[in-house]
């Protein structure tokens, strides 16, 4: 197999890229956005601008090494822990507006320790 070799400067751009789009994300994320739609729109605003302003080999390694991160590598604890909050609260009025028959103490206690419903 052969060994491709990066420039060291090139890497280290793209490293400080990602780092940047990855404070972004979670930015995004705490203020409510899906972890898949606050990441898709931080490319959208900065893929062209890295392209310009750094090149296309560090723009290109700073946008796949995004996409090869999954959320609970990109997001830090409280942006998780916020996350789960706001998804238990939507299954939970959820549960009592359209689910009554589901809405039971045992599925509310599962929902508050586990942040997803049991049934």
């Amino acid at each position: 197999m052969a060994q491709v070799y990066v420039d060291p400067s090139i890497r280290a751009c793209a490293q400080a890229l990602l780092m940047e789009a990855l404070e972004d994300v979670n930015r995004r994320v705490s203020c409510g956005d899906s972890f898949w739609t606050a990441r898709t729109r931080v490319l959208e605003m900065h893929a062209d601008e890295w392209v310009r302003l750094y090149g296309k080999d560090a723009a290109d390694q700073a946008v796949r090494g995004l996409h090869m991160l999954a959320p609970t590598e990109v997001l830090d604890h409280e942006t998780r822990r916020k996350q789960r909050t706001r998804s238990a609260d939507l299954t939970r009025a959820h549960l009592a507006a359209y689910d009554p028959g589901r809405n039971t103490w045992l599925n509310r206690a599962w929902l508050s320790v586990f942040g997803v419903r049991l049934y």
